[in-house]
């Protein structure tokens, strides 16, 4: 080999050593956006998930305390018969 093949095959594993390091810096740079929009989802479930659990337990308190006054309401009817 001559030193200018040497010199070539210098510079081209360069090239090839720089065409890697960019690749693994846009895979790690879609890695982290895939995770944080992954974990964007997954908060959001869980809010959907938390304001849903709060409006079926405010539904089953209005329930039990219709129930509540509807039995007190019969209780107070019959009291006079």
């Amino acid at each position: 080999m001559t030193s200018d093949q040497i010199e070539t095959a210098k510079a081209d594993t360069k090239k090839v050593v720089a065409d890697i390091g960019n690749k693994v810096a846009y895979a790690k740079a879609d890695i982290k956006v895939n995770a944080e929009k992954a974990k964007a989802d997954v908060e959001n479930k869980v809010a959907h998930a938390k304001a849903d659990a709060e409006k079926a337990r405010a539904e089953i308190g209005k329930k039990m305390n219709d129930v509540l006054k509807s039995t007190m309401e019969n209780i107070n009817s019959h009291q006079y018969l």
